[in-house]
């Protein structure tokens, strides 16, 4: 079951990304960021802007507990429980984890000793 860790670890991406949409954009963009943040649009998700950071730091956290050898759903309730449970469906951040393991991490396997 997802630790309570997890929210520590969120907190440090979108504290990053605001310190990073506050400042000078950064001058080599990965593109897979933006394939990103296109398939989330594409499947219908919104965000206030400025949040693109916090989301892109998500997606590694979600390849980083695959690694951990959590399930996509234990991934999923954890961060819909961290992010506004009242105002995003758990389906959406199904969707979040889905297109993260897609871009970021198609191949990421559990490599820990667990697993």
């Amino acid at each position: 079951m997802p630790s309570s860790r997890w929210l520590a670890r969120l907190t440090i991406p979108i504290i990053a990304g605001a310190a990073l949409f506050s400042s000078a954009a950064i001058a080599t963009a990965d593109p897979r960021d933006d394939a990103y943040l296109d398939q989330l649009r594409g499947a219908g998700l919104t965000w206030p802007p400025g949040h693109e950071e916090a989301l892109v730091g998500t997606a590694y956290l979600i390849c980083d507990d695959l690694g951990w050898g959590w399930t996509p759903q234990q991934i999923a309730n954890s961060v819909h429980a961290n992010l506004d449970p009242d105002n995003i469906h758990v389906h959406d951040v199904g969707t979040m984890v889905n297109t993260a393991r897609a871009v970021y991490c198609p191949n990421q396997r559990c490599w820990a000793p667990h697993c």
